[in-house]
């Protein structure tokens, strides 16, 4: 029996089936500590059922057989993982433990942290040392404390199941007064990646902790924890009362859930950075570099006059273009969007990321890791970088990648990236902006943003990805919502607001069905007029999932509370022509017609709603009733090429030939190889008993884009009894055999 199929057992509580297997796995890992845990189990469980044989009635059996299916649950977690590291050399969870054969114990860590943090503070504020000294003595110390924050972040990430000691220590940690704030975020990011492992109870209460300290960088990620674990092992997390006891109290603190739903939100805008990143690279960046060219050509006075002699117009000079595309981008970044992923993805290849904690580093201009930020940072150029770094919307790791890139680009990239910040400065004081900019809190949202960033890309970009649960990938098919499970709605569900703002940020996001889940949860009363936004909202997400049935049903409630809807009507009229045409049914093509008879009365001059009103009609055979709005579309445009071969086409149904034949020659003077117009006419050679003529005229367009056309006009003609239906039978057999 395997792990995994052990742990489902134990879900079902089979214990008569998991109890053997069990230990014979820790007689097989060896480990004396865990196999006399599993040995003290089953001394009990089967004393317990020997105590039931001999008919004692124990009121507490229920309670012992649920706590020791508990233990078991972890003497297996504790099992695996020492297997794990038993068998699995290779991976780098594996590799990074061992590298901790020298260290003794957490406690030991978390001690040395705190004291060379110490040391280091008194060493900086230290006023009677040296220059020389005090920087021999803080490169030591700076490597001491690099050292214990890896093994501290291993151990951590590496580490089993946390007791009473461990816990203690990880508190110790968070609440001491000489750790940065740098360091307890790093630490925190080690517990989230450690429960990707296997989960443990007491570090993911430990992160709702967390969440409750006063630093926000220690906050934040945690809180970006617990959501993952609410959402990602709800299964293995149900059941345990401490925890559902001190969430159903957080469920009172608006400001809890206001962060949760904003980190939900943030979570699930990441797994759309696929399509983000598509837009980027394909649409939005070559439309910038066009512009860019622009810009760089201006004072080519005489190459420009020569490209615009003719009066053209090059796309790279659209001005109106770029800034449409500057918009979008600005708009995507202001969504939260992570509109960076593809320029920085490639940039992570340099030593720095070796290490897998460095992936979590929270970014600092004083990482002595990184000596390049110094050279960077330094002269002139240096104000501009620090601009960039503290106003753009960069993640940590990418900010260190930047700072990297740019060292090894020398003067050349900085000279490039001087001259575009001041062109986007427009005179503003780069002084001023650099010191409001230094003086700036760093926002709560802005935390959770840039480190979901962070952990976007260790889970997509680092070599070891493959060895690591992908959140991301597991939350773009199935997205994180109040009803995930029991205890998010339990503690989102009553705040009907923020569920509104995350429904419509679902939908606009495409996660159709998620969306839709709340939206029907909100539909309290259909009939009152508020709720027909919600009604249209979920009409869009059906017709988004196909669902037609459901999106006309939907539509039609939104349109009964709150009627005259041009945005209602619009998409119930195009919904049942869709199905009318496809399903061949009267009554749905009969809908549209009176839809868009309704969307004339809002527009009676839409060019398009004349049309669609005169379609739906036509599929109806109703050709006479569609002949007045196709002449109103005519008479307000008489250049417009549709509206002359759709009234064309109606007049042959109407028995008007020779009126027709004026709009199908009209066409033709002016686009002599239109398809359509060739077509009509060939239709009024047949309706004017000019058989060959009409079949001449067909075959020379026939091909296997107009062969379906030329069907259904056919068919149409013999329907209506404009030509006799075996002659319709006998002139497709004809062009089919290609008759002579």
């Amino acid at each position: 029996m395997t792990f995994e199929e052990i742990k489902e057992e134990l879900k079902r509580e089979h214990l008569a089936e998991v109890f053997p297997a069990v230990r014979q796995k820790a007689e097989s890992v060896g480990n004396w500590e865990v196999a006399e845990e599993v040995e003290n189990l089953w001394m009990t469980y089967r004393q317990m059922l020997q105590f039931m044989l001999n008919g004692v009635n124990d009121p507490q059996s229920q309670q012992i057989r649920k706590d020791v299916c508990h233990q078991l649950q972890r003497a297996a977690q504790r099992l695996q993982r020492l297997e794990r590291l038993k068998n699995n050399t290779s991976e780098k969870y594996v590799s990074a433990r061992k590298e901790l054969k020298n260290v003794t114990s957490f406690e030991t860590l978390v001690s040395q942290l705190d004291m060379v943090s110490t040391d280091l503070t008194d060493t900086k504020t230290d006023e009677l040392l040296r220059d020389s000294v005090r920087q021999y003595r803080l490169e030591m110390l700076e490597t001491t404390h690099e050292t214990t924050l890896l093994h501290l972040f291993n151990w951590t990430w590496t580490s089993e199941l946390w007791q009473n000691r461990d816990i203690d220590q990880a508190n110790r940690l968070i609440f001491s007064d000489h750790i940065s704030s740098h360091d307890k975020a790093v630490f925190v990011s080690a517990v989230t990646l450690s429960l990707f492992e296997f989960i443990d109870m007491s570090k993911v209460l430990f992160l709702l902790d967390c969440y409750l300290v006063e630093d926000e960088q220690v906050s934040q990620r945690a809180l970006v924890g617990l959501v993952l674990m609410l959402h990602l092992f709800f299964d293995q997390l149900n059941g345990n009362a401490e925890l559902l006891d001190r969430l159903t109290i957080l469920r009172d603190d608006q400001t809890f859930v206001h962060d949760f739903y904003s980190t939900m939100m943030q979570l699930q805008l990441s797994c759309t950075t696929d399509s983000v990143t598509s837009k980027m690279r394909n649409d939005i960046i070559p439309t910038l570099m066009q512009g860019q060219m622009r810009f760089a050509n201006k004072n080519k006075t005489a190459e420009l006059k020569e490209l615009t002699k003719n009066g053209e117009n090059p796309e790279w000079m659209d001005d109106a273009k770029v800034d449409k595309k500057m918009r979008e981008m600005a708009e995507l970044q202001l969504d939260g969007a992570d509109i960076y992923y593809s320029s920085f993805a490639m940039l992570k290849g340099y030593s720095f990321f070796s290490p897998i904690p460095h992936w979590f580093y929270p970014f600092s201009y004083n990482n002595f890791l990184v000596p390049e930020l110094k050279q960077v940072l330094s002269g002139k150029f240096g104000r501009f970088m620090k601009l960039m770094l503290n106003g753009a919307p960069f993640c940590n790791s990418d900010k260190y990648s930047l700072c990297l890139t740019f060292q090894k680009l020398g003067t050349m990239g900085e000279d490039a990236v001087e001259a575009q910040i001041n062109r986007q400065l427009n005179g503003e004081s780069i002084d001023e902006l650099l010191d409001d900019a230094e003086k700036a809190m760093p926002k709560k949202a802005d935390i959770r943003r840039q480190y979901i960033f962070d952990l976007y890309r260790f889970f997509y970009s680092n070599p070891y990805k493959q060895q690591f649960t992908n959140p991301f990938a597991i939350m773009k098919d199935t997205p994180v919502t109040p009803y995930s499970n029991p205890w998010l709605t339990m503690l989102l569900g009553e705040y009907e607001e923020d569920m509104t703002q995350y429904a419509d940020f679902l939908m606009r996001k495409s996660f159709y069905t998620a969306a839709l889940q709340l939206f029907d949860s909100l539909t309290k009363n259909e009939f009152e007029e508020k709720y027909a936004s919600l009604w249209q909202k979920i009409g869009f997400c059906h017709q988004k999932l196909a669902h037609t049935a459901e999106a006309i049903k939907a539509y039609t409630i939104a349109n009964s509370i709150k009627p005259n809807s041009k945005w209602t009507l619009t998409h119930l009229a195009s919904l049942c022509f869709a199905e009318g045409k496809a399903t061949h049914s009267t009554q749905m093509m009969q809908d549209a017609a009176n839809f868009y008879t309704e969307l004339l009365s809002i527009e009676p001059e839409s060019m398009r709603f004349l049309f669609h009103t005169a379609q739906a009609l036509m599929h109806m055979r109703q050709f006479d009733q569609a002949l007045p709005h196709l002449y109103k579309a005519h008479y307000l445009d008489e250049k417009s090429v549709s509206a002359k071969l759709l009234l064309a086409w109606c007049l042959i149904a109407n028995g008007k030939k020779d009126e027709a034949a004026k709009y199908v020659l009209e066409v033709q003077a002016e686009e002599a190889q239109n398809m359509e117009a060739q077509l009509l006419f060939a239709c009024i050679l047949l309706v004017d008993g000019k058989t060959r003529d009409a079949y001449n005229q067909f075959r020379a367009i026939q091909n296997e884009d107009t062969q379906a056309e030329m069907a259904e006009r056919l068919q149409t003609l013999a329907d209506i009894g404009m030509i006799d239906p075996n002659t319709e039978v006998l002139f497709a057999d004809a062009l089919t055999l290609n008759i002579d």
